[in-house]
């Protein structure tokens, strides 16, 4: 299991950095903390009595905190559109520093009785190793728990109606990762106990839920590939980080798609929109990119769909075919394909589920 779950990290990560999409910085985050994971998960493969002081084992386990700072650096760069490594990040290396300084051979805190040990770390050494490693996960997590919480209220402000799948996503990793490690807080606590005949079973189930996440990670991967090929754009606009100014040609442009409707026009292409405003399709085209980081399309469905959420919470006895062409869009699978990524719901489930959606 431990080689399965080492593989798989390896090949997720490879995926991750190797694979062309704008979300560069989320997707590095996550595989370099694959990539730790794995380093991590080594240990089960070659570390025994025999090599437990070798330099080797002690950066394992000096990298082993590393893991936190990345995964909590992965949700920040998943929620913030601006999230950049800036120096004072450079402070998270210190508990990787620490669990160095402790790994290496000898009795750097001077808490030892007398026993001796050919592992790097004295019991006592170990005990302060072991609670400040569980110190530290959870209070990363305390951190992602903000990040998450934070993010949830501003989106459900701005957006009542429907939900992000990046957030479930978010909410879901975060939730397997806090019962996983508490598992292995719990087989810790247990060893110092009379109980600690449970302890190699929990060992075991720890084994089986590190393949298993891994595997639902793969899954993810393979059944909602934009998770981590395309960018939450509503989630992305919430970061109280991007509050540069609009250039007076984004905001002629978004006043123009605001007062003129353009977007209802289902023959719209980015031609004819240039020509209404007076800018070349270039201009345009660059605009968008750089101010959403979208293309055209992706930019007029967002309005398109936008409307037709107005029309089928007005509840008046349209039906779907007439509202996705009174949105402007010409098929009902582009209408289907365009309302779920924005919304996360198919048009008829949203309208069926309007009420209980507005409630919320």
């Amino acid at each position: 299991m431990s080689i399965l779950t080492g593989f798989m990290c390896v090949l997720l990560a490879c995926f991750l950095v190797l694979a062309p999409n704008p979300r560069t910085l989320p997707n590095r985050f996550l595989a370099a903390f694959l990539i730790l994971t794995a380093i991590e998960l080594s240990g089960w493969l070659w570390v025994d009595a025999s090599n437990q002081a070798h330099w080797a084992n002690a950066l394992r386990l000096a990298l082993g905190k590393l893991q936190m700072p990345v995964f909590l650096g992965f949700f920040l760069a998943s929620c913030y559109a601006d999230f950049r490594l800036r120096a004072r990040d450079a402070l998270h290396l210190i508990p990787m520093a620490i669990a160095l300084w402790l790994a290496l051979p000898g009795d750097q805190l001077h808490l030892s009785t007398g026993e001796t040990s050919s592992a790097n770390l004295s019991p006592a050494e170990q005990t302060a190793f072991t609670v400040g490693s569980h110190l530290l996960y959870y209070g990363y997590m305390a951190m992602v728990i903000w990040v998450l919480v934070r993010f949830w209220a501003l989106y459900r402000n701005q957006h009542a109606a429907g939900r992000s799948q990046t957030l479930l996503w978010l909410t879901q990793l975060a939730g397997a990762s806090l019962f996983a490690h508490t598992l292995i807080l719990l087989r810790d606590v247990l060893n110092l106990s009379p109980a600690h005949a449970v302890v190699l079973p929990l060992q075991l189930l720890g084994a089986v839920l590190a393949l298993g996440i891994t595997t639902w990670i793969a899954l993810k991967s393979l059944l909602h590939p934009e998770l981590f090929r395309d960018v939450d754009r509503r989630l992305l606009s919430l970061s109280p980080r991007s509050k540069e100014p609009q250039s007076p040609d984004l905001q002629r442009v978004l006043a123009y798609m605001e007062t003129q409707t353009p977007y209802l026009d289902p023959d719209l292409n980015l031609a004819r929109l240039s020509d209404q405003l007076a800018m070349t399709p270039r201009e345009v085209s660059e605009l968008l990119n750089q101010s959403h980081g979208v293309h055209f399309f992706d930019f007029i469905n967002r309005y398109r769909v936008r409307h037709a959420q107005a029309l089928l919470e007005a509840q008046d006895g349209q039906g779907v075919l007439q509202i996705l062409h009174a949105s402007g869009f010409n098929s009902k699978s582009s209408f289907n394909t365009a309302f779920k990524k924005h919304t996360g719901l198919t048009p008829s489930a949203y309208r069926k589920n309007f009420p209980t959606l507005q409630t919320a």
